[in-house]
């Protein structure tokens, strides 16, 4: 089979496409063949070698996927050759806690992503996909719908007549938007982009702010809620710009952090103790999500018929111009590399 590499971390160029004998599914995994792909920042962060220990040469990256089913290994039950699936990308978190070994089972990472012709996958790991769920959705899903739904609705607890707050317009906050919407919320949006804001408008967005133009744009919002304030944060900017979202969160309102746009994630944060306790905000670090977030996550997009916004997709032999794309920051959501 045919798969990238991310060869020896030094960025893009480092990737390299590479000959495998096709992998053999063991006990209790399955053999995937792989349709598509979906691009996510953290793979910025592994071609650079700042996500983490420096990973073999030998890598396969990338997180989202989607493929069929191709073989069972032994004993492997509860899914059928022919089926379309995806999977968490910590393949070992079915529910409950969270565990730091699951940095051990990190596809794209610490274990072989889906940037390849195939892909082998624990069998208690995969989900199938229903028919009415597209590709594109499926392939750009698994890191923006587990991460999503456990920062918004497993912690957040985000209902109707709750005002949501999502930064940027990468495919975690559009995501949020669409669930969100779905759940009967309010959303609030920031971009540096009119264009990009017009559009999320279009997509429900109640409240779009321009963050070059009201630099000051925690203010921005609460003028445009009367004060109110976002109820859940799904914070992309991380803690360089923590003050500004905790100016922008309400009296009891919850923020999950899991992102680091404004930033890196070792740098410290800028709000003070004393206006998050003045307010009773709750914060939680939201590393990823579970297999049953991720299966709550794709129910809902089944059920509200909601479409991940795909800003583009390239060829399997263009992927190095898929992670050009994605670090030019002109794309609006997800995307796609076709295997």
């Amino acid at each position: 089979m045919k798969a990238y590499e991310i060869g020896d971390q030094q960025g893009i160029s480092s990737l390299r496409v590479v000959e495998r004998p096709d992998p053999v599914p063991g006990a209790g995994e399955v053999l995937v063949k792989v349709r598509a792909a979906g691009l996510n920042y953290r793979d910025l962060m592994v071609a650079n070698a700042q996500y983490g220990a420096n990973n073999p040469a030998s890598r396969i990256p990338l997180s989202d996927g989607v493929g069929v089913v191709e073989a069972l290994g032994e004993g492997a039950s509860g899914v059928r050759v022919g089926a379309r699936v995806i999977a968490p990308h910590f393949t070992g978190w079915s529910s409950g806690k969270f565990s730091m070994v699951e940095f051990g089972n990190d596809l794209g990472v610490t274990q072989d992503g889906w940037l390849a012709e195939k892909i082998v996958l624990p069998v208690n790991a995969v989900i199938p996909v229903p028919d009415s769920v597209s590709d594109e959705t499926a392939a750009t899903l698994a890191v923006a719908g587990g991460t999503v739904w456990h920062a918004m609705m497993a912690f957040g607890q985000a209902d109707e007549g709750d005002l949501v707050l999502a930064q940027g317009t990468g495919g975690v906050a559009l995501f949020a938007l669409q669930l969100a919407k779905a759940v009967g919320a309010q959303f609030a949006i920031t971009s540096s982009s009119d264009e990009k804001l017009e559009r999320c408008a279009a997509m429900g967005a109640d409240y779009v702010i321009n963050y070059r133009t009201r630099p000051d744009w925690p203010e921005a919002l609460l003028e445009a809620t009367g004060g109110r304030g976002a109820d859940v944060v799904v914070d992309t900017l991380g803690f360089p710009a923590l003050g500004q979202t905790v100016a922008a969160t309400a009296v009891e309102g919850r923020i999950g952090t899991l992102g680091a746009l404004s930033g890196t994630p070792a740098a410290q944060a800028t709000a003070s103790q004393g206006i998050i306790i003045a307010k009773n905000i709750s914060i939680k670090g939201i590393a990823s999500g579970s297999r049953e977030m991720l299966t709550h996550a794709l129910d809902m997009i089944a059920a509200h018929k909601i479409e991940m916004v795909v800003d583009k997709s390239f060829a399997f032999e263009d992927a190095a111009a898929a992670y050009e794309h994605l670090k030019s920051g002109a794309h609006m959501g997800k995307v796609l590399v076709r295997v």
